[in-house]
């Protein structure tokens, strides 16, 4: 069986690494690709290089390019924002906000100022856009490339990054007569990025809770969604301290090797560096001055995200005792040691408290409690996004949460006194949105089962363009026809431009009005001259004749 794997970008390889060994383990001929380099991240196209001796790299796939690749882009990142303004997420204020400022062309920034739309109006509306997406002729570069590598199956993730080019992928293996499915890489990623807005011939998701997230808001059949669990945390089930505690806690600088309690660190969308730094600050000083001797001597480790480190660099917490920031640069999460490094930091932790980071779940895993604190500056990215709730224990979830300061230490004194108590939570937790299919049975072979019983359907045909898409292309033109408008006139060159034309125009109408008025005023005194003449002589006439 051949498969083509096509992420992103390489930072989805800390999802998929066990799947992909799982399949080429199994004899599949698997080839892993990405949309783009992502220079920005940890985790560059050296890091899919690590696979070469069991996969074929086939590095950055061809990009959309040209006229039609920016009208789907255009109906794409549209069809994102309009998905918030479904009442489901009236209070996804942050999430709504993110999508216009990355993807929503000008020209229709005034779709913001609607506040909500009923649901059958949205799903009608983006029903109308899924149509235009569909009209959208395929990008043949990417089809010979299909036709080229001949997969079983292509497999693409995550698919819902906002007005992803993966559509065209999508578009261009149903074109070739190619199975498809989506694996979705992350507990959040169907409420609060894009929508599919293609309906791939498989949909590969964690758990039920996912599953109805995409038959409701991406609308994707429930018989083409599979339920294979999390994957990419098969390896803390499985894995194992290698450090023991005392090494632990010199190499990240803790003090001794008492108990610490543990401070997961969030995304930068979630939780802005600077506003975490002062964050964290301000929860030390609240442990340090509660007069609870469980929290006024503990330890406390701050392990930032790998993605959001810039303002933990310089050791911001350097001035409180008892407390070590590690590691305080961008590293790269896909890495074997700093997997372990977060295996130990988690598993010799006393608590682990965040703010909203897939980080509280591998806690949970590794069977640690975890806290967090509802924050008004982190309102929008914590009870303002979906998947936050799925944390919470009214909807099965683990995470102990506080309103207030004072309350979230006394939870945290009491948890660290009654490890045990939320265990029968952390429990069930685990076993409904992590391994549905049983707590001792992994997910990456089941996601391997289902791949390989997906690759053994008859293949579809090769599916041409709607007979209708001729009479969409027009009415998809027309409507990207302001924002090719709006962005012309938007660049500062084309400001320049017009600038210096205006400037031109402006030069030469005085000049016009100043030659014009010139003209006339030499005009107006040689008439005067001539006329006064006359009527001199016309007076020396008429004196003349007086005389006579």
């Amino acid at each position: 069986m051949k498969l083509l794997f096509l992420m992103d970008s390489p930072e989805y390889l800390r999802f998929y690494d066990s799947a992909i060994e799982e399949l080429a383990s199994r004899g599949h001929s698997v080839a892993i690709a990405v949309n783009s380099g992502r220079a920005r991240k940890p985790v560059g196209l050296d890091g899919l290089q690590r696979y070469a001796d069991r996969v074929r790299v086939l590095g950055v796939v061809p990009q959309h390019e040209g006229r039609w690749a920016s009208v789907a882009t255009g109906v794409r990142a549209t069809m994102d924002f309009v998905r918030f303004l479904h009442p489901r997420f009236a209070g996804a204020h942050a999430l709504r906000a993110r999508i216009k400022r990355k993807v929503l062309p000008r020209a229709y920034h005034w779709l913001d100022a609607i506040p909500r739309l009923s649901p059958w109006v949205v799903r009608a509306w983006q029903r109308g856009l899924m149509a235009l997406e569909r009209a959208i002729p395929v990008c043949e570069p990417m089809t010979a490339l299909l036709r080229a590598e001949a997969p079983d199956v292509l497999i693409v993730s995550p698919l819902v990054a906002a007005a992803s080019e993966q559509v065209d992928w999508v578009k261009a293996a149903q074109a070739a007569g190619v199975r498809t499915a989506v694996a979705i890489a992350s507990w959040d990623n169907l409420t609060n990025k894009g929508l599919l807005r293609i309906e791939p011939d498989q949909v590969i998701v964690w758990n039920e809770a996912q599953k109805r997230e995409a038959h409701e808001y991406h609308y994707i059949p429930e018989a083409k969604i599979a339920v294979t669990g999390a994957q990419l945390f098969d390896r803390w089930f499985d894995g194992g301290v290698t450090r023991d505690r005392a090494v632990f806690c010199e190499r990240v600088g803790l003090p001794d090797d008492g108990p610490f309690v543990l401070f997961t660190g969030s995304s930068s969308f979630i939780s802005e560096s600077a506003a975490e730094v002062a964050f964290v600050r301000r929860w030390v000083e609240a442990l340090r001055t509660s007069g609870d001797p469980a929290l006024t001597g503990v330890n406390v480790l701050m392990r930032p995200h790998p993605y959001n480190c810039h303002r933990w660099e310089s050791d911001p917490l350097a001035d409180l005792r008892g407390v070590a920031v590690f590691p305080r640069t961008g590293y790269n999460p896909v890495d074997a040691a700093n997997r372990a490094d977060f295996f130990d930091s988690l598993f010799h932790a006393a608590a682990v408290v965040g703010i909203n980071t897939s980080a509280m779940i591998e806690a949970a895993i590794v069977g640690r409690p975890v806290l967090s604190l509802l924050a008004p500056e982190f309102a929008g990215t914590q009870e303002g996004t979906i998947h936050f709730h799925h944390l919470l224990p009214e909807h099965g979830g683990f995470l102990r949460i506080a309103s207030a300061l004072d309350e979230h230490v006394a939870q945290l004194a009491d948890r660290l006194r009654s490890p045990a108590a939320s265990r029968a939570e952390t429990d069930r937790f685990v076993a409904s949105f992590i391994r549905p299919h049983g707590v001792d049975r992994p997910a990456t072979p089941v996601f391997a089962d289902v791949i390989e019983r997906l690759a053994a359907r008859p293949a579809p045909a090769p599916r041409p363009a709607p007979v209708w898409a001729p009479l969409l292309r027009p009415v998809a033109l027309a409507l990207a026809a302001p924002v090719a408008l709006v962005n012309t006139l938007g660049r500062s060159e084309t400001r320049n431009r017009l600038r210096r034309r205006a400037d031109g125009a402006w030069r030469r109408s005085r000049k016009s009005v100043a030659r014009t008025t010139g003209l006339a005023r030499g005009r107006i005194v040689r008439a005067v001259h001539t006329t006064g003449k006359r009527w001199r002589r016309t007076m020396v006439r008429l004196r003349g004749a007086g005389a006579r």
